[in-house]
C-alpha cells in the first residue's frame, strides 16, 4: 500500500498532471492555429483551381471539346481529394469528376449551395457542402455565353479535412510519444531517487539500533546527496559520542572505585589499629583528598544533567575577580605543591571588578586550572592572567605542558572527551571543558584556546568589567 503513495507515484502523477494541462493548451492553440493556416490555405488553392477550371470550360465550348475530353482535362487540374462540378443555369448537375472522398457522387446541401451561388460579389465563397463543416465548396460563374449549359463552377473540396485530419494524427502520436518517453525517464528517475531514500531509511534504522558504522554513498551532488552525507556524518558523530560515552562510564567508574577503595582502606586500618596515631592526621587528609575528588566528579555529574535540562542558570552580579582568584590558586595550591607546580597569578596590579556569576566563574577557573595542572609536568608553573582591556577583562590561563594536538582541538569542548596524552596522564571526567564553554556561553561570551605540542596551552575568555562596590559579592560570603 505504501508504494501506492510513495515518491514514485506522487511524481508519476504530478507529471501527467503537468503533461495533460501542457497537451490541453498545446492542443487547444495548435488546433486554433493550423485550422486557420489550413483554411487559409485550402481556400486560395480553391480560389485559383475555380480560376483554372472556368477557363477550361470556357476553352471546351470555344474549342468544342467532347465531354471526354473536357473530363479528362478537369479531373487533371482537379487534384486529389476535390470534386469539379458543372451547373447549368436552373443549378442542375451538368459534369462532375472526381470526388472529395475518394469516388462516387457527392451530396451538395441545396441551402449551402444556395447561399455559395448568392455570393456573386466575391465570386467564390467557401462553405459547407455537406452540412457537417467536413466538405467545403466554392463557386464562380463561368462567364461565357449565355447559351451554354455550363454556367457555374463548383469545387468541392475535402482537402482542408484530410490535412486537418493528417495534422491531427501527427499530432497524436507525437503527444502519445511523449508521454511514453517522458513516463519512462520519470519512472527511471524517481525509482534511481526512491531506492537512495529506502536505503537511508534503513540506514537510519540501523544507526537507532545503535549501529553506527553505517555509510552511504554521497557521491551525487544534490539535495539527496547532502542528505547522505548529513547522515554519514551524524553516524560518525554519534559512534565517536557512543565511544566517549563509553570510555566515559569506564573511567567515571574507575574514579569513583579507585577513591572509595583508598577511603575504605585507610578507615578499615585505622579501625583496626594498624596506623600509628601520629600518621592518623595524615591519612585523614588523604581521605579528605579522596573525598573531594570524588565530589567533583559527582557534581560534574549534575552540572551536565542539570546543562541537559536546560536547569543550569546564573545570577551576574558585579564582583571582585581578582579576591576570587587569588582565593581559588590559595585552595588549590597544596593539590599542585606536591608536584613541585607553581601557581602564579599576573595581570593589573590593581583588583580587577566584573560582572558575572561569582560562583559559576570560579567553577570556570578551577576546572581550568585543574586541567592546567593535569597537562604540566612536575616542577612547572600554571599562569592565571587577568587584565582590563577597555570595558572587559580578558582572563586567561596558561600552562607549559605536553599541548594538545591540533586535530584534537575543536573536539576538546565535546562532553566525555579526552585526549590520548591526558588519558595517559591522570585521570579525569572528560566534563570539565563541556561545562567551562556552556557556563560561559550562558554568560554570552565562549573560551578560546591555542597550543602547541611540547610547549603548553593558553585558554582565554572575556567578561564585562564592572565598577567596585561596596555592597558586591565577595569571597567570604561564599564560604
Amino acid at each position: 500500500m505504501r508504494r501506492y503513495s510513495g515518491i514514485t507515484a506522487k511524481l508519476l502523477l504530478a507529471f501527467f498532471a503537468v503533461l495533460l494541462i501542457s497537451f490541453a493548451i498545446t492542443l487547444l492553440v495548435s488546433d486554433r492555429f493550423v485550422r486557420s493556416q489550413l483554411r487559409d490555405r485550402s481556400d486560395r488553392i480553391e480560389l485559383r483551381q475555380l480560376d483554372v477550371t472556368a477557363a477550361l470550360v470556357r476553352s471546351a465550348y470555344r474549342e468544342q471539346w467532347s465531354r471526354t475530353q473536357l473530363t479528362s482535362a478537369l479531373q487533371m487540374s482537379g487534384g486529389p481529394n476535390r470534386t469539379v462540378v458543372i451547373l447549368n443555369a436552373a443549378g442542375e448537375v451538368v459534369l462532375q469528376t472526381g470526388s472529395p472522398n475518394g469516388g462516387g457522387t457527392v451530396e451538395i446541401d441545396p441551402a449551402a449551395l444556395r447561399e455559395t451561388l448568392a455570393a456573386r460579389d466575391k465570386l467564390w465563397r467557401p462553405g459547407d457542402a455537406s452540412g457537417k463543416g467536413k466538405i467545403r465548396i466554392a463557386a464562380v460563374p463561368v462567364g461565357g455565353d449565355r447559351s451554354w449549359s455550363a454556367q457555374t463552377v463548383l469545387v468541392v473540396s475535402g482537402a482542408f479535412q484530410q490535412d486537418f485530419n493528417a495534422f491531427n494524427g501527427l499530432f497524436r502520436n507525437i503527444m502519445i510519444t511523449m508521454l511514453v518517453v517522458s513516463t519512462t525517464i520519470v519512472l527511471i528517475v524517481s525509482r534511481g531517487m526512491t531506492a537512495r531514500l529506502r536505503r537511508m531509511t534503513l540506514a537510519a534504522r540501523d544507526i537507532a539500533k545503535g549501529r553506527f558504522d553505517v555509510r552511504l554513498p554521497d557521491r551525487h551532488r544534490d539535495e539527496i546527496g547532502e542528505l547522505a552525507s548529513s547522515l554519514n556524518h551524524m553516524s560518525a558523530e554519534l559512534g565517536s559520542l557512543d565511544r566517549m560515552r563509553r570510555e566515559f562510564l569506564a573511567n567515571v567508574s574507575h574514579d569513583l572505585r579507585s577513591p572509595l577503595t583508598s577511603i575504605g582502606g585507610f578507615v578499615e586500618a585505622m579501625l583496626d589499629g594498624a596506623v600509628p596515631p601520629d600518621r592518623e592526621r595524615h591519612y585523614l587528609g588523604l581521605v579528605r583528598e579522596q573525598t573531594q575528588r570524588m565530589n567533583r566528579l559527582v557534581n560534574d555529574l549534575l552540572d551536565v544533567a542539570r546543562m541537559e535540562a536546560g536547569q543550569l542558570e546564573i545570577a551576574p552580579l558585579p564582583y571582585n575577580l581578582s579576591s576570587w582568584i587569588r582565593g581559588l590558586l590559595a585552595r588549590m595550591s597544596p593539590d599542585a605543591g606536591r608536584r613541585g607546580i607553581r601557581l602564579e597569578l599576573i595581570g593589573d596590579a590593581e583588583d580587577l571588578w566584573v560582572r558575572a556569576d561569582p560562583d559559576r566563574i570560579d567553577q570556570v577557573l578551577a576546572n581550568l586550572v585543574l586541567n592546567a595542572i593535569q597537562f604540566s609536568p612536575d616542577g612547572r608553573a600554571v599562569q592565571v592572567e587577568a587584565v582590563r582591556e577597555g570595558d572587559r577583562a580578558r582572563i586567561s590561563v596558561r600552562d607549559f605542558g605536553v599541548g594538545i594536538p591540533g586535530e584534537e582541538l575543536d573536539k576538546i569542548w565535546q562532553r566525555f572527551y579526552k585526549s590520548d596524552k591526558a588519558r595517559s596522564a591522570r585521570t579525569g571526567s572528560g566534563l570539565g571543558l563541556a561545562i567551562v564553554q556552556f557556563v560561559l556561553e550562558k554568560h554570552g561570551t565562549a573560551a578560546s584556546v591555542r597550543s602547541v605540542v611540547g610547549e603548553g596551552t593558553l585558554f582565554t575568555f572575556f567578561l564585562p568589567s564592572a565598577e567596585p562596590s561596596h555592597t558586591s559579592y565577595s569571597v567570604r560570603d561564599s564560604l
